[in-house]
């Protein structure tokens, strides 16, 4: 039995009708100190059939007949390394682009719930393919792609195994507000400068969070930036006072503010393990390892573990990152789907509590 979609979800499934195959890239065929002259990739086409994007990925698949598990890997760099890995030890994988990897402005329009059906279509087209066990599939996403994986996974008939690196631990409010001061104080504010930060945080976020429309919500921020010498801290993200003030307006800004991630991972069923570096996070290491593992303690799962690694998992894939992800799969992502054999708990490797500090 594949990968199915419950009679509640169907429309998801359509998405398999929508495959589109561009022709193989070529690899190289002799050579077996590189992974890819075992594998062959291809571009894939598929539709989120609820809101009618269109959407692509990558599917990697090694060589042979198959049929292999199958990995949806959500991130937006410095996937190679992980892709080349999972290929060798047996796995097709998937990774898809991000709507609005082109341009920003799709994704800004796009709500959690979007982007979770986004996750779900990805699911339904890799486990549609003859060479994919769609009965043992899994899905890895990190850092801002971590939240639409954690909400498609509930929705799932069959349970996913999930793995998510440097996930949000805290509310969205919070977690923003975290971030901010971390960037200020690295950047030398003094405590008037750190307080004056965090009540303009708090007033953007309460109007970003508000229920009127997006001109409205962009209208107000651009009073409230008008009327304050207060600066965010410069960030990659927001290139400009007046490109802030549009994102904090749009619909993924207003979901990412009002995301609660303990009360969603404590909906999860499925097996899951949260990877976080040491050098990863910019909020307190300590209150951030809590909340994730008091949500987890309520999720309805045995399966579920925290493993805090040397190094960042957030914008890369570590070879630490890497070790841990590939022997937690190998108990728990097979196929056939009957030699699966789950294991409780982190994989090996992980820092003791006792090692951990805040940044």
């Amino acid at each position: 039995m594949r990968w199915r979609c419950s009679d509640s979800s169907l429309l998801p499934c359509v998405a398999a009708a929508f495959l589109v195959v561009c022709p193989l890239r070529a690899q190289s065929p002799t050579d077996e100190s590189n992974p890819q002259a075992s594998s062959r990739s291809e571009e894939l086409g598929y539709l989120n059939a609820r809101d009618g994007t269109q959407l692509t990925g990558t599917l990697t698949v090694p060589a042979g007949q198959g049929p292999w598990p199958g990995i949806v890997l959500l991130s937006i760099a410095g996937t190679q390394p992980l892709v080349d890995r999972l290929v060798e030890s047996g796995y097709a994988v998937l990774t898809p682009e991000r709507r609005g990897f082109v341009a920003v402005e799709p994704l800004l329009r796009a709500t959690f719930t979007d982007l979770a059906d986004d996750v779900r279509a990805a699911l339904d087209a890799l486990g549609s393919r003859d060479e994919v066990d769609g009965r043992a599939l899994a899905l890895i996403a990190q850092a801002d792609d971590a939240p639409p994986a954690m909400l498609a996974v509930p929705a799932s008939e069959d349970p996913v195994p999930l793995v998510l690196l440097a996930p949000p631990a805290f509310p969205g409010v919070e977690t923003f507000r975290l971030e901010q001061r971390w960037q200020a104080e690295r950047a030398g504010a003094g405590p008037e400068e750190l307080e004056a930060l965090d009540e303009y945080v708090m007033r953007i976020a309460e109007i970003a969070m508000s229920d009127s429309e997006p001109y409205v919500r962009a209208y107000r921020l651009e009073q409230l930036r008008a009327g304050t010498r207060v600066e965010l801290p410069r960030s990659a993200s927001f290139p400009s006072d007046e490109r802030q003030m549009h994102f904090f307006s749009s619909p993924l800004w207003h979901d990412r503010l009002a995301f609660d991630p303990e009360s969603v991972l404590a909906r999860l069923e499925s097996p899951v393990l949260v990877l976080i570096g040491a050098d990863d996070v910019n909020t307190p290491m300590g209150s951030y390892l809590d909340a994730l593992r008091r949500a987890l303690s309520r999720a309805g799962t045995e399966d579920a573990g925290v493993c805090r690694i040397p190094g960042r998992t957030r914008h890369a894939f570590s070879p630490d990152a890497i070790e841990a992800i590939d022997a937690w799969l190998a108990l728990r992502v097979t196929s056939p789907a009957e030699r699966r054999e789950e294991r409780a708990g982190p994989p090996t490797g992980c820092l003791p509590d006792s090692e951990r500090e805040a940044p």
